[in-house]
Parts: structure tokens; C-alpha cells; sequence
């Protein structure tokens, strides 16, 4: 066993320069690594020798350096390394977190080879007191690999244009929607002999129907001539068929892990162990601070369905599990999610990071002990990526799924019939019926301190209602058989909101608004105040006018476009969707308009391509159908 710890060069670094292997080894023996893993060393000879590729492994196997290594090797050993304005591979993420992490390792990379160092330092080194110009500056000899990263919400597109111009990347590591923006840039160059390679990484994310747009253009606007690289750690059978767009004869690497039984069929890593716990809705939140005292858990990350549910409970968590909480949603902006990813890692107590599904894939948070996902993801493939955040690169990890009696517990026969087979976790100690009682009273009892958490509650409430009836699979996940008296007092209601599921499914809560929610006989929410005092003064002045019989006032200060979102706001959460259905209809004409123009633009060659391309879609789609999986739509027509 000792021998397979020593230091030595990997069969996978065979094709590589005796230097660049050298300096690749030192990197992965500074951050721990103690050898390449399977998939590396079967990837990467395959990246270096020209073959498209289409990578699956389970979350933690080292994909992220198996697509790097031959980028920087590819770059390094071309007979034209730079050349102003040319970029020579493109890394593809969909989300900000992963394309910055994806930046941050090709940095740390870069850092054991000197000459990109060097070239990549010098602002960084004026910025310590050194004001030697670049010019006068010694910098060792190229070639050099020189990065970009390219995502929204951080910079202004002008500002990332601008420092294209002045860093002359080769590698564009980037989120769809804006490297698209900065591709159809005419600063920026790719050309057919000096394009080498396309990554997509969580590759399956990125042929959802979400990123279909940013994604063919991104296809039309690369050269046809290159390299394609897919990973991911889930491909389904639809994307298989979708590879043959844009990659000739791709070769297939699909790493599994050796289950107990033996067979080849596990999608998770072995040392992550997976569990689920039935409990009532009520008992969700004393079971997990359990569980989290048990296990004696440093770090953990709490899934949840929607942005909504984070906003709420980021207030509720940290009282109730005594435990500094870190949310991150996609509304956040890109520095405030960073930040708080960061003073989650850097928390010296122990903490969880409450998220939605924004930080579910790809993105390496170093020793994780707990994942736990209190609301189901929507879609069953997003369960492995979920889990996939713990027990990364070896180490020991625990994922734990929150069900509620009744129909989901049929959810995990269906993850076994997908591969993932779930043990059941032996929650310590049986719940009584006090601590169950008490934290919903707790729960209240922060709502009573400001009216803006009411409101909360009642948005995340409704949004949670949304996101179940589209959790896949519908007949596991049923509002026709959900407990709602016991949801409404797990959620710690003062009140029901306005929604037309209540209507459907429990219509005594519409009747009376306060009924099953156990709520203190003679409590009044009026004498819930806003803790904004202009909010309340207005609050006030509402139920004054009312209470003479009067319409409430009209602020004076509020006029056009502001008016207009404060109408807006002030309507039921709920009943905006009529608005949003019109929204969308706008949306989807302005779309076929533009589709129409974009094919009357095209030549008699697009035309066929476009037609091939429709007619594979239709394949595919018929494929999934006759196979019964409604998971991946593929394209749009």
C-alpha cells in the first residue's frame, strides 16, 4: 500500500512533456492528491490525441483536471501559443459558482508554471508596492496559458472586453449567456486552424431547455473544426444521442463505482453513504438538529426547493439549530453568493449553508460532513449532484433525503429502480411530542418579532406549493395527499395565504384562514408591526382608513414607474400568475418571429443543417417517449 503513496509519474502523463508532468505532479501532490484518479488517466490521453469525449463519473472523481491538463498541455505544446486575440479553448459552466471555481483551479494550476505565473502576477505585485512597469518587469520566456474568466453579475460585459483586450486570454472559462455576449464581440478571434477545444462541463445542465439558445449559438460560433469534451456526472440517453451535434465519433468514458453487491451499477461514490429519514413535516427541523448533534457535523449544506424558502428560513435556522446559517440563492448577486460561500468555509463554529439548487453541481466545497436535503430536487437527476457535495475525492461523506409520511416514501424505491439505493438513518433518540410542539411555537415567535417575516412565510409558503406540484415523479410528490394542517404548523403560519391549492385541497383553510394552525386563541396580526418604520406608518394609515369606513390613502410620493411597483407588490403573491402566463405568451410569439427571421437569413446549406438537426431532435424525443423518461426535452424546435 505504501508503494502506491510514493510520488511517481501517471501512465495518463505519458503523452505529456517531461516538464509540464513534473510541474502537474507537483500541483496535485500541494493540494493532497496523493495520485491522478481513473477518470484522469483515461481522459486525458484521449483529449491529447484529438477525440471528442464524453465524460461520466461520479461527483468527486477529478473531472475538473482531466479537461485542464490537456488544455494546458494543447496550449503549451502548439507551434503558435499566443497570438493577440486568438482564443484557443472555451470552458463552458452553467452556473457563476462553478465557472469561478473551474478559474480558481487552472490558476493554482498555473501557478506551478512559471512563465504563465509570471504574466498572470504582475498586478497583483504592483498592487504590494512594486512599481516596476510590466515592461521593465523580467518575464521567462513563453509559451503561456493565460485565462479569462467570464461570468454576469460580477463585471459589466464593457469591462470584460476590456480586459480581453489588455490580457489577450487563450482560455475562456464563462456562464452561456455571457460568452455568448463577448463572442459576438468583434474583439475577439476564433479561427478554424487556431480553435482546439470545447468543454462543456455538467454537460447534461447545459442541454436543458434553459441554456438551448446560448447554446446552439454558441455552437454556430465556434469553429466546426475543433475538439468537443463533455462532463458530467449524469448523462442521460437523450444526451447521447444529442453528442453526434458537433463531435465526430466521440468516445464514451463512464466511470461507476463498485457497490456492496459487487455490480458496476452505483452513481455516487462509496465513500459517500446515502440515507433518508420519514418523519412528519413537523418533526423535519427537530430531526435535522438531532441528527446534526449526533453526527457532530462542522459543515452542512441544506437544500431547499425554492429562493423564497432560503429568504425565509436563513431567519427561522439559526435559533432553531443553534448554528450560524449562510444563504445563497440565484437572486443573490455574484460577490454576495461568493462572500457567503466563503464565510460559510471560513466559519470557525459550526455552520450550514442554506441554498437552492444554484450550488448543486460542480462545485467542490472542501470537507463537507452533511448534506441534507430538507425538500426533494424537482428533477430525480439532480438528486446525485445534490449528494455529490459531500464526500468528495475520497473522504467520508453523509447525504440524508427529509420525506414525508405518506406517498414520498415510495421516492425511494424509485431512486433504487435509477441506481441509488438509500439506507434508512437511525434518527437517535425517538421525537416526543413537546420538542415537536415547540419548535413550531418558536417558529412563530420570530414571525411575531417583525411583520416582514410574515410575509415571508406566507411567499414561501405558496412558492413551496408551486415547486412541489412540478417535483417529479407527480404521482409521488401529490398536494392530494399532503397533511396541509401539519405543513401549515411545520411552516410556523400565523395565518393561511390566499392560493388557489388551498381551494382544490383543503378548503376549510379558506374559510377560515387561521384553522388546523393551532395559532393562540385571541391572537390578532395587527399587532404584528413592520420593523421598517415607513412600511408601518403606511400599514397604519391603511387600517385607520379602513376602520372609518374609508378608502385607504394613496401615497403622493409614489408616481409612474414607482406607483406601478408598489401596485404590483401590494397584489396576492399568488394571483400574479394569470399576469405571468400573458408574459409568457408575449414571450414565446417574439420568439417565433424571431426564429422566422433567423431562417430567412439563413443559405441553402443552413437550411439542411437546420432540417438534419430538427429531424435528430424528433428521434430523440420519440426515443424518450417510447422509453418513458420525461426527464431531458432536448432542444427546442
Amino acid at each position: 500500500m505504501a508503494q502506491d503513496l510514493e510520488p511517481k509519474r501517471p501512465k495518463s502523463f505519458e503523452a505529456l512533456t517531461p516538464s509540464l508532468a513534473d510541474w502537474i505532479l507537483d500541483y496535485t501532490h500541494s493540494m493532497s492528491f496523493q495520485r491522478t484518479t481513473p477518470v484522469q488517466a483515461m481522459a486525458i490521453p484521449l483529449l491529447l490525441g484529438n477525440k471528442d469525449l464524453v465524460v461520466e463519473a461520479v461527483t468527486g472523481s477529478g473531472k475538473t483536471l482531466s479537461f485542464l491538463i490537456p488544455i494546458v498541455s494543447r496550449i503549451l505544446s502548439a507551434e503558435e501559443p499566443n497570438k493577440k486575440g486568438y482564443v484557443r479553448s472555451i470552458v463552458v459552466a452553467p452556473t457563476k459558482e462553478l465557472a469561478t471555481q473551474i478559474h480558481d483551479v487552472l490558476r493554482g494550476l498555473l501557478d506551478f508554471h512559471p512563465p504563465s505565473s509570471a504574466v498572470l502576477r504582475p498586478s497583483a505585485e504592483q498592487e504590494d508596492g512594486d512599481e516596476t512597469s510590466s515592461s521593465q518587469r523580467e518575464v521567462p520566456p513563453g509559451p503561456y496559458v493565460i485565462p479569462q474568466l467570464l461570468i454576469g453579475g460580477r463585471t459589466k460585459l464593457a469591462e470584460d472586453l476590456s480586459t480581453y483586450s489588455a490580457l489577450n486570454p487563450n482560455v475562456l472559462i464563462a456562464t452561456p449567456k455571457r460568452l455568448v455576449e463577448v463572442l459576438q464581440s468583434s474583439r475577439v478571434i476564433l479561427k478554424r486552424h487556431y480553435f482546439d477545444l470545447l468543454v462543456l462541463d455538467e454537460a447534461d445542465r447545459l442541454l436543458d431547455p434553459n441554456f438551448q439558445s446560448d447554446l446552439q449559438t454558441i455552437l454556430q460560433l465556434v469553429p466546426k473544426e475543433r475538439r468537443t469534451g463533455l462532463f458530467s456526472a449524469s448523462v442521460s440517453e437523450a444526451v447521447n444521442e444529442l453528442v453526434r451535434v458537433g463531435m465526430r465519433y466521440p468516445f464514451k468514458i463512464s466511470a461507476k463505482v463498485r457497490s456492496k453487491s459487487g455490480a458496476l451499477d452505483k452513481r455516487t461514490p462509496e465513500s459517500l453513504r446515502l440515507c433518508y429519514v420519514v418523519v412528519k413535516p413537523t418533526e423535519k427541523l427537530p430531526v435535522l438538529k438531532r441528527i446534526l448533534q449526533e453526527t457532530k457535523a462542522e459543515k452542512c449544506i441544506a437544500y431547499v426547493s425554492t429562493r423564497a424558502g432560503v429568504d425565509y428560513w436563513k431567519d427561522i435556522l439559526p435559533s432553531l439549530l443553534d448554528m450560524a446559517v449562510f444563504p445563497v440563492h440565484g437572486d443573490y448577486k455574484a460577490p454576495i453568493r461568493a462572500k457567503n460561500v466563503r464565510r460559510f468555509q471560513d466559519c470557525p463554529s459550526p455552520a450550514v449553508l442554506l441554498t437552492t439548487d444554484v450550488l448543486a453541481r460542480g462545485i467542490d466545497i472542501p470537507d463537507i460532513d452533511l448534506v441534507a436535503q430538507l425538500d426533494p430536487p424537482s428533477q430525480p437527476k439532480d438528486f446525485i449532484h445534490r449528494c455529490g457535495r459531500s464526500g468528495r475525492a475520497g473522504k467520508r461523506g453523509l447525504a440524508i433525503t427529509f420525506l414525508n409520511e405518506g406517498s414520498e416514501e415510495d421516492y425511494v424505491k424509485y431512486l433504487d429502480l435509477q441506481g441509488m439505493k438509500l439506507e434508512p438513518f437511525a434518527v437517535p433518540l425517538a421525537l416526543s411530542e413537546e420538542p415537536t410542539l415547540g419548535t413550531a411555537q418558536a417558529i412563530r415567535d420570530i414571525i411575531k418579532q417583525k411583520r416582514e417575516l410574515h410575509d415571508r412565510s406566507q411567499k414561501a409558503f405558496v412558492s413551496w406549493v408551486q415547486a412541489y406540484t412540478k417535483t417529479l415523479p407527480v404521482n409521488i410528490f401529490n398536494l392530494k395527499q399532503v397533511d396541509w394542517a401539519e405543513l401549515g404548523r411545520a411552516w410556523g403560519l400565523l395565518r393561511w395565504p390566499k392560493m388557489p391549492e388551498l381551494k382544490r385541497h383543503f378548503q376549510q383553510a379558506v374559510a377560515d384562514r387561521t384553522f388546523g394552525l393551532n395559532v393562540t386563541e385571541g391572537f390578532d396580526l395587527d399587532t404584528v408591526a413592520y420593523a421598517d418604520k415607513v412600511r408601518e406608518t403606511r400599514r397604519q394609515e391603511v387600517l385607520a382608513a379602513q376602520a372609518r369606513g374609508e378608502r385607504p390613502p394613496v401615497s403622493s410620493k409614489l408616481g409612474g414607474a414607482a406607483a406601478e411597483a408598489r401596485r404590483r407588490k401590494e397584489k396576492a403573491w399568488s394571483g400574479q400568475k394569470e399576469v405571468k402566463a400573458i408574459k409568457e405568451a408575449r414571450r414565446e410569439r417574439k420568439e417565433v418571429r424571431r426564429k422566422a427571421e433567423r431562417v430567412g437569413k439563413m443559405s441553402a446549406s443552413e437550411k439542411v443543417e437546420e432540417m438534419e438537426l430538427n429531424e435528430l431532435i424528433s428521434r430523440v424525443r420519440a426515443q424518450t417517449a417510447a422509453e418513458g423518461d420525461d426527464g431531458f426535452e432536448g432542444f427546442g424546435d
